[in-house]
Order: structure tokens, then C-alpha cells, then sequence
């Protein structure tokens, strides 16, 4: 079991020496894995049998086990799950499958109608995607703008009519820039097709055309910090580009 739920389930127990103790404890987790108990108590200003009553008050035998607790955290935070590949291949799966059953016609007959088409991401992974989006593109004879930065949206905007399509790549949906440009765009009347992850989200709402993709966060605990896979993006780009060419053929 792990320190935190110790102190949950006995912090009735804690007087607030116990709490100094838990508080410099869990900020310095590291550290007192090697520190023996005299140490520790140095650092908290306490004796040692302050120490070792506060580990008694959590059901420990003494500071020994304190410590071997904290040494199981250790080899926890070390971990990866192996089932996280899996996940994620399911992910990218998932969406490969996603787009080969879905039928794009509608979309695809509003890009051939289209005067112009852009495509605007909103992070790194975005923009290069978009450029790869435009690249592709290329092979079925469309020639499409990339926006580069906030700025070229406020000065495109009084140039769009709604003969014009937009492809919008934001990762979580959600991102309050790119949906005020997305509203000031369906105001417009111009053709909006988003790409986001799957779910509940605004620009999905707002877009006449969503291209979900599937993801989940992996947590890193020794970084402690989580981690989307975001290739799905490239997918999307590949498959709908090979989706288009076959209709351009049919």
C-alpha cells in the first residue's frame, strides 16, 4: 500500500509534528529512501521517537518499513505497463478503420467545389501534418494554403468567401482559439472539416465535417507527466488522400 493511503486512513491519528513529518516525507521521497532515521528526524526538527510513534500511527512495524514502502513507490515509478503498446496500437487501429468504413463523398464533392482551400494547425505536430496534408494533396491535383501562425488567420479572414473550405487540426477540440476562428468562419458560410481527437468537444460541433482520430494518455509515472500519441494525425492524412483519389476515380 502506498504511504498516501496510510496517512488517508489513519491522518485521524496525526498531531501536527505527524503532519510536518508527512509534509517533508512526501517532498523529498528520494531522499529519505537512503536516510536513515536519525537524519530524517534532523530535518524535521523532531527526535527519533517522534519518528518512529508517527510510523506506528500509520500501522507500521517501525522506520525500517517506513522505508520499504517507499522503496516499492520507487520500483512502481519505474514502471511501464506493456499493455500501453497494445493501447495505442489499438488507437491508431481504431482510427485507420475509422476512416476505410466512412463514406467522405459529401466532403469529398464539397472539396472538388471549392474556390480555395486551407488547412491551419494549432500546435507543432499540427502545422506539420497540415504540410503534410497540402503535400499529398498535390497527387490528386489540389492546391492547398497552409496558415503558419495566428496572424495570417485575422488576415485571411476578410479574404475567405463561403466557396472556400478549411481544414482545422487541433489535437483535443478544445483549444478556444482555433473555435473563435472556427465560429468566425461558419459565419462566413465557409465549409469547415476538423480534425480532433474523438469525443465530446466544441470544434467538432461547430465544424460541417469531423475526421475523429483515437488516442489516450499514457502516464509516465517516473516523469511524472502524461503522453498522447499524435501519428494519428499522419494517418488521417495518408488514408484520406488515398480515400480521395478513389473517388476522383470512380
Amino acid at each position: 500500500m502506498k504511504i498516501e493511503n496510510l496517512i488517508e486512513e489513519n491522518y485521524e491519528k496525526l498531531n501536527d509534528n505527524d503532519i510536518y513529518i508527512w509534509n517533508y516525507i512526501l517532498h523529498h521521497k528520494k531522499e529519505c529512501r537512503t536516510m536513515s532515521i536519525q537524519e530524517l528526524a534532523s530535518k524535521c526538527n523532531v527526535s527519533h521517537t517522534t519518528i518512529l510513534r508517527f510510523t506506528h500511527k500509520l500501522g507500521l512495524e517501525g522506520y525500517s518499513e517506513l522505508k520499504i514502502h517507499l522503496k516499492w513507490e520507487e520500483k512502481g515509478e519505474n514502471q511501464f505497463d506493456p499493455k500501453e503498446i497494445d493501447n495505442t496500437c489499438k488507437d491508431i487501429i481504431m482510427t485507420m478503420e475509422e476512416l476505410k468504413n466512412r463514406d467522405f463523398n459529401e466532403m469529398f464533392r464539397t472539396i472538388d467545389n471549392a474556390d480555395k482551400i486551407y488547412i491551419y494547425g494549432s500546435g507543432a505536430v499540427q502545422k506539420d501534418a497540415a504540410k503534410e496534408l497540402k503535400r499529398n494533396m498535390i497527387f490528386s491535383n489540389k492546391l492547398v494554403y497552409v496558415l503558419e501562425g495566428k496572424e495570417e488567420t485575422n488576415i485571411i479572414l476578410e479574404a475567405l468567401t463561403n466557396k472556400d473550405v478549411f481544414f482545422l487540426l487541433s489535437f483535443s477540440g478544445n483549444n478556444s482559439f482555433v473555435n473563435n476562428f472556427a465560429l468566425k468562419l461558419k459565419a462566413k458560410g465557409i465549409t469547415i472539416i476538423s480534425i480532433n481527437l474523438a469525443g465530446n468537444n466544441e470544434l467538432s460541433s461547430i465544424s460541417n465535417f469531423n475526421i475523429p482520430f483515437y488516442s489516450h494518455s499514457i502516464v509516465i509515472k517516473r516523469k511524472d507527466f502524461k503522453y498522447w500519441t499524435t501519428s494519428q494525425f499522419f494517418v488521417i492524412c495518408e488514408l484520406l488522400v488515398l480515400k480521395y483519389i478513389q473517388y476522383s476515380m470512380n
